[in-house]
This record gives structure tokens, C-alpha cells and sequence, in this order.
């Protein structure tokens, strides 16, 4: 019997069988080691699509330092939490537990997820608390392996070693670390470098895994910000800014330190009545306000300056009520009334009458010409994010400016500046008539620093006398300001601000100041302090003033400058008999001998259509005689100290060569 397989058919069809699979296993084989030797093209790429992915990396971000090198802003190593949308969703276990982690639903999650995508972040900057919840619920295993689909991607995370310490001025930065706000924001180009894109391969889990190129250095980390402020200062000018909020429940606060000869600013405090939640401009560029009677110093020097006036020239001060354009001007209390005061005067009692004369006087064209050159509408060069030039008129309109608005301006109203405008017009009397750019940047040694004059060395000799008055004169109106063993010269400043609904000056609300800065000293800085809306209490000497001493003693301690020997306001003077009047005063001989010739000599004529007898109770023999001048009265001196009593009393007709006899304290 023949066998199956021994027939001739199927001989010839098992042959072509084995033919046809021997056919092609050498086809296959040719293929391979066509493929193994020479390759193929679209599949190296299809491989390379499957285990190569195309990475950027981000450089790390620069610090940022105070003066000294202190670190206020850090970078920290963090974990973050990645997938695969593609492979979650292929996969239930995963997708529950991921979703169970995140505090979602499954099918809320799976809407999110996109199948075409093979990268997708879920949680950035994992904390200790969320690693810790994802380890219990086993998407992180105590081996460090992970489900299929999700990896954890290290990044760096940016952190403020001080805490909220000048939070305000640094700003923050998203959660990709650029900047957003503040220093963040402003020097985010040169805090952040270079980043590059790199070939890498991926493991079995399609996560990154290694990194190949020879690039490297395409990677520039960030450049690190060294700032003018010192940590050290800021809280503790932060610490006293706090405290003086609480106790005068303003909107809001403000302290600027300046370094006066450099423009290095070196504390910027800021706070508001809601704990400073969402306050991250810097106030000090970015607010206006009308600076109130801050504004009349800068008045007198440019007058002074441009030979318009003297400090020991005397304008008429109405007696408290000066009525221009149908409109009348008071002070800013109602028993202040003054006659003929020297305009050195005006600063200590801060008379807003007799700075609308002064600037009745110097005229608009040359006021706002001094405003520009003061720097006044136009920004101060920090150029931190939103700072605004504020406003005041441009010289080529001073035509348009009717008298009530120049005489408001003088006084601090009716224009808008920022506290940096006006901090940097009060240290060019600190430094010596100079006007310098303010920087929030530690400057490089030896770097020039651009010093514009403005005020002759005269000026600001004589303004500062004005100043110090402040604190030191009898009437002076910035006494909480004195610090022990230093001259203190400032100004304080209460202005109205505009209500928003009505659109006119309320009687309620008003910004109050102090500017100034110590006087002798090495080391020269001046310090604003601004408050918004303090409730009670509200003028600048009452409420700026006492923080202003607060942040004077901790700024000389910190820089370690030393104190000045106070010196003694004159309070006696001998007046001699001259030709034309008789004046007795008997005083200590250790004083100078001051006659009334020597008193009056460089005082001008002004406001001799006035023939009243003015109020000089409260001034000095001194004072009182200049005050006097324009009527030629012979004067009658009695007892020491300043004036108590005067004959005739105030509103008397006045006329040449009238008796007067004024009677000094015992």
C-alpha cells in the first residue's frame, strides 16, 4: 500500500510549500540584515518617535540680595506631577486613582484628558503633605516606581527665605517661576537665563529619562539681583510701620530710606488696613497724591534760589483769611492768624496764606519752571513696573494758570506727585542742592552716580534753617519728629484729598506727611513717611511725624552714624539804639549784639498797602521787628523771651513812625 505522502502530488506540493517558506525566510533574512546593516530610514524614525522625545530645560532662576548679600529670594528643589494622557486612559486602575488623588471624578477627569496628547501636568510643586497622601494611596510605591502613565518631573520652586518681608517690592512669580510682579517682574529677563531644548531618550514608562547632548551650555542660569535694600532696616522699619497703622488705623502706610548722596534706596515699607492682601505695586511710583504743605520748602528754595526772595523776607498773612478770586483761603487752623511773618516763619507755622503770597510773588512761569527742574512730572528712573510721572502744569502753560490755582499749588494742592518724586526734591537739600536719580539696585563700586545741581550751597543753608525750625522752633509744627543728639529738618504735610464721589475736597479725608533728614551728619539720608486716611488724629505731625523719629534712630543705628552735637536756638538778643528807632532790651552778654538796622537791612518792602498793625505775639524782638519794617514804627522792647503782650494790638491803624511797645515773657 502507498503511502499518503509518497504520492507524487503531494511530493511536488509539500516541495513548493517548503520552496515558497524557504523563499521567503531568506527574503526575511535579506530584509534584516538590510535593516541591521544598512538601515532604513522611516523606520530609525518611527524607533525614534517611540523612544526620543525633544525636552526643554529651564535654567535656574537668579537670586535676589539685599546690600549685604542677604538672599531674599530662593530657589528650591520640588517634585511635580506628570503623565501620559494617551496611557492613563487606557488603563481604569490608574485613571481612578489618579483621579481620587486630584479630588476629582473619574469622568470629570477623563473629559480633561487628552487622548492625543502624551504629556500633561496634574500637580505642580507637590508639598510634603500631597507626596505623603500620594505614597498611602500607592501612586508613588515605597520603591519609588510609579503607574504606568505618571512620573514625577523635578523642578525648582521659588522661595522668600524672610517671609513677607518686603513682599510689596519683590512681587511674585507664577508657577513656571517668571516673574509677575514687583522685582520679579521688573528684572525677570535677567533673573531667569537661557533655556535650551535637548534630545532625550525615554524609558519603558515613556518617561524622560536620559539626556544626550553635547549642548549643554546653551543653558544660562539666571544673573543674580542685588538690591540697595538693607533686610536688617526693612524689618524694622516694616515692624514700626505696622505698629503705627495700628494705632492711627490709616488706608494705608508708606516709609521710603533714601541714601541722600547715591539715590540707593534703603527701606521701602508699605502696608493697608487689610493686612496688605493683594498689594504688590510699589506705592512709592505708582500712587499720586497732592503733597500737601511738603510743597512749601520746595517753594521757598526755588524762590530763594532765583534771587526772587529771602528767607528772612516777610509776606502778609491776612490774619488767616485771604480772599482771591471770589474764594478764600484759611489756614489750617482756625486761631492761626498772622500778620507780617518772615517767610522762614512760614515753614516753622506752616502758613498756607503766606505761601499762596510767595507764590503769587514768584509768578506761574517760574514756579513751574522750578517744578521741572525739581523733577516734578516726569518719572524718577527707577523704572519699576507702573510708575507714572504724576502731573503738574508744564512751564509752556503757565498763562492758563489763574492766581487761586497758583496760590493752591503752594500749599500742595491741585498738582498730583509721587512719594519718590518728592523724597528725591527733599535729599537735593540733604546732599547739598543736587538732584539724584533714585535706584532700587546696589549700586557698583566706583560708579558714577549722576548728581544734577538745582540749589546754590546759600539756598540750602537757608532752607534748612527754615526746616529745623520744624522741630525745633517754638511754633513748630514737626516736634514729634526731634531725635536725641541729632537736627532734625523736615516739614510735616496734611492735604485734603478729593472724595471720589462727590469730586471735591473732603473734609474728612486727608493724606498726612513728613519728609526731612538729619542735618550734619556723614552719612546724609532722607526718609518720607506718608499716611492715607488716618482715622482721629490726622495732621502730619501728629501721626508721620513720631513714626519718622521711629525710622531716623533705626537707620542711624543700623549704619552706625554718628550723632550730632544739637545746637541751641538763640532765644535773647541785644538790640542797641540806632537814628531812627530806640529799642531797649537788656539780655546776657554772651549773646550778640543785633540792632534794628541789622535786623531790617536785608528786608524788602512788601505789602505796604496793608497799614494795619499785625499780630506779633509769639515771635521773637527779632522776628517782631522785621515784621514791622515796612511802617517804620519806633519799638519799644520789655522784659525777655518772645512776645506776650503788644500795644497797639492787632488791626490797629498803623502810620509812619508809630510808638510800639511789645512785652516779652518774664
Amino acid at each position: 500500500m502507498i503511502s499518503f505522502y509518497q504520492t507524487p502530488s503531494i511530493r511536488i506540493r509539500l516541495s513548493l510549500v517548503i520552496g515558497l517558506f524557504g523563499v521567503i525566510s531568506i527574503g526575511m533574512l535579506g530584509r534584516s540584515t538590510y535593516l541591521q546593516i544598512l538601515g532604513d530610514p522611516k523606520l530609525e524614525n518611527l524607533a525614534r518617535k517611540q523612544f526620543q522625545s525633544h525636552v526643554m530645560m529651564n535654567p535656574r532662576r537668579g537670586l535676589i540680595m539685599d546690600r549685604t548679600g542677604e538672599p531674599l529670594a530662593i530657589n528650591l528643589e520640588t517634585s511635580s506631577l506628570a503623565g501620559s494622557p494617551a496611557k492613563i486612559l487606557k488603563s481604569n486602575s490608574t485613571l481612578h486613582l489618579l483621579a481620587r488623588n486630584l479630588g476629582v471624578s473619574p469622568q470629570v477627569l477623563k473629559k480633561r484628558l487628552d487622548p492625543k496628547k502624551s504629556f500633561a501636568w496634574f500637580e505642580r510643586h507637590v508639598s510634603e503633605v500631597q507626596m505623603e497622601r500620594f505614597k498611602k494611596s500607592g501612586i508613588v510605591l515605597s520603591t519609588g516606581e510609579m503607574p504606568e502613565g505618571l512620573w514625577l518631573v523635578k523642578e525648582m520652586k521659588r522661595v522668600y527665605p524672610h517671609g513677607d518681608l518686603a513682599s510689596s517690592l519683590l512681587g511674585t512669580v507664577n508657577v513656571d517661576t517668571a516673574g509677575i510682579e514687583g522685582v520679579e517682574l521688573w528684572k525677570n529677563s535677567l533673573l531667569r537665563g537661557k533655556s535650551a531644548s535637548f534630545d532625550a531618550f525615554k524609558d519603558a514608562l515613556g518617561r524622560p529619562a536620559v539626556i544626550q547632548s553635547s549642548d549643554h551650555d546653551k543653558i544660562v542660569d539666571g544673573a543674580n539681583v542685588d538690591l540697595s535694600i538693607d533686610a536688617s532696616l526693612q524689618f524694622s522699619v516694616e515692624e514700626a510701620l505696622q505698629a503705627s497703622m495700628e494705632k492711627t488705623k490709616a488706608q494705608s502706610g508708606l516709609v521710603i530710606v533714601m541714601d541722600s548722596n547715591n539715590g540707593e534706596i534703603l527701606a521701602l515699607a508699605q502696608a493697608n488696613s487689610n493686612g496688605n492682601k493683594g498689594v504688590k505695586k510699589v506705592m512709592a511710583v505708582t500712587d499720586g497724591y497732592e503733597p500737601g504743605s511738603t510743597m512749601k520748602p520746595l517753594l521757598l528754595a526755588s524762590a530763594v534760589n532765583k534771587g526772587i526772595v529771602k528767607t528772612t523776607d516777610s509776606l502778609f498773612g491776612h490774619y488767616g483769611k485771604f480772599t482771591l478770586q471770589g474764594r478764600t483761603i484759611k489756614e489750617a487752623e482756625a486761631h492761626e492768624k498772622y500778620g507780617f511773618i518772615n517767610l522762614k516763619k512760614m515753614v516753622e507755622v506752616s502758613s498756607n496764606i503766606v505761601a499762596a503770597e510767595l507764590a503769587l510773588k514768584v509768578g506761574p512761569e517760574r514756579f513751574l519752571s522750578s517744578l521741572k527742574d525739581l523733577g516734578f512730572g516726569f518719572k524718577t528712573g527707577t523704572s519699576l513696573p507702573g510708575e507714572i510721572g504724576g502731573w503738574v502744569p508744564a512751564p509752556t502753560q503757565a498763562k492758563s494758570i489763574r492766581p487761586l490755582t497758583l496760590a493752591t499749588m503752594a500749599f500742595g494742592q491741585s498738582i498730583l506727585v509721587t512719594p519718590m518724586q518728592m523724597l528725591r526734591a527733599y535729599a537735593s537739600l540733604s546732599n547739598g542742592g543736587f538732584l539724584v536719580e533714585p535706584t532700587l539696585l546696589k549700586r557698583k563700586d566706583n560708579e558714577l552716580v549722576k548728581k544734577t545741581p538745582i540749589f546754590k550751597k546759600e539756598t540750602v543753608r537757608d532752607t534748612t534753617e527754615a526746616l529745623l525750625l520744624v522741630t525745633e522752633g517754638d511754633k513748630g509744627t514737626g516736634h514729634k519728629a526731634r531725635v536725641d543728639g541729632y537736627r532734625i529738618a523736615g516739614k510735616t504735610g496734611t492735604a485734603q484729598t478729593v472724595d471720589s464721589r462727590t469730586k471735591r475736597y473732603s473734609n474728612s479725608r486727608y493724606m498726612a506727611s513728613f519728609i526731612g533728614f538729619p542735618v550734619g551728619v556723614k552719612q546724609p539720608i532722607t526718609v518720607l513717611v506718608l499716611f492715607d486716611h488716618p482715622k482721629g488724629v490726622y495732621f502730619g505731625g501728629e501721626t508721620a511725624a513720631p513714626l519718622f523719629a521711629q525710622v531716623i534712630k533705626s537707620a542711624t543705628n543700623r549704619f552706625s552714624i554718628p550723632s550730632t552735637e544739637k545746637m541751641e536756638i538763640p532765644t535773647q538778643l541785644t538790640v542797641e539804639k540806632t537814628d531812627k528807632q530806640e529799642v531797649t532790651l537788656s539780655q546776657s552778654s554772651a549773646e550778640p549784639v543785633v540792632t534794628v538796622a541789622q535786623a531790617t537791612e536785608s528786608i524788602k518792602e512788601v505789602n505796604v498797602d496793608h497799614p494795619v498793625m499785625p499780630s506779633v505775639v509769639g515771635l521773637t524782638p527779632q522776628e517782631a521787628i522785621k515784621a514791622l519794617k515796612p511802617f517804620s514804627p519806633a519799638i519799644q522792647v520789655h522784659g525777655f523771651g518772645v512776645i506776650r503782650k503788644q500795644i497797639p494790638e492787632s488791626g490797629a491803624i498803623l502810620s509812619a513812625g508809630i510808638h510800639v511797645n511789645l512785652y516779652l515773657e518774664e
